[in-house]
């Protein structure tokens, strides 16, 4: 049987911390992917069809690293937003290929962009600006700290 001591180290705060972020991040996944279904995208086809404008010509690798991605997952996702005519891809530098947003892509962000920031602005409403910022310079140092280790 599982001592005190032991069913503290299993609720530390630093764990409690950590399942509550993960809860978080899962149930913005949730919403997002809710308010994006209807247009026929999901969060990870919208965060590859976001990052693929902001990195015109982006390769495979490039845009998995800045989407959180595999490369595999990635390779995917590309396929699905190129075979709805959302992005094209080409060769471009040696054997890597290059990922442009189409025009239709590009009104296809530009109409679910909103219902994406409206589901991230409700879940901040509960917060002050001056919270929100601070929540955002904290949210940010904790990510540069676990890239750091």
């Amino acid at each position: 049987m599982p001592s005190n001591s032991d069913r503290d180290q299993e609720r530390s705060a630093e764990v409690e911390f950590g399942l509550t972020l993960r809860r978080a991040q899962h149930v913005l996944a949730q919403r997002l992917d809710e308010a994006l279904r209807p247009s026929g995208l999901n969060l990870g086809l919208w965060a590859v069809l976001r990052e693929t404008a902001g990195q015109p010509g982006a390769s495979a690798s490039e845009l998995a690293r800045a989407t959180f991605h595999t490369p595999q997952t990635l390779s995917g996702l590309l396929q699905r937003l190129d075979d709805r005519g959302l992005v094209e891809r080409s060769s471009g530098r040696g054997r890597i290929v290059d990922n442009h947003v189409t025009d239709e892509g590009h009104r296809a962000l530009a109409a679910v962009t909103p219902r994406a920031e409206a589901v991230i602005a409700d879940a901040l409403a509960a917060f002050d600006p001056q919270d929100r910022a601070v929540f955002h310079r904290l949210l940010t140092e904790f990510a540069d700290a676990l890239t750091r280790q």
